[in-house]
């Protein structure tokens, strides 16, 4: 068994439901429902992010936020005055395995599922 069937198993035991419209599919995306009631998706761009529901009637989702891992980068620009500004940045990295994507939606649903039960 492969390492993307196995996690696809595991996330329907775990209750996650395949919510992806023809169009994401066509695209390379993924769309989960958890149990939870959260709608995750994973991209072939190397994303994962989690969506957030509008409270409004002719909105589905509102916004999202990626589930990526980060690591801190420099940035550096010249300002209009003239002067050089330094900073420290988050960048996400990106996940080009679907099985690792899998993989990690999966230990986000057990965590999630857990702090639901607390």
């Amino acid at each position: 068994m492969n390492e993307e069937k196995l996690a696809i198993d595991t996330l329907t035991a775990l209750g996650v439901k395949n919510v992806t419209t023809n169009r994401q599919k066509n695209n390379g995306t993924t769309m989960f429902e958890l149990p939870t009631g959260d709608n995750v998706a994973e991209f072939k761009s190397g994303y994962i992010r989690k969506y957030l529901m509008s409270g409004q009637k002719n909105l589905k989702f509102h916004s999202c936020y990626q589930l990526n891992p980060v690591y801190k980068t420099k940035w550096k620009a010249i300002n209009s005055s003239g002067k050089l500004v330094e900073s420290e940045m988050n960048e996400r990295m990106l996940i080009y395995s679907r099985a690792e994507r899998l993989k990690r939606l999966v230990l986000y649903t057990i965590k999630q599922i857990n702090k639901s039960n607390a």
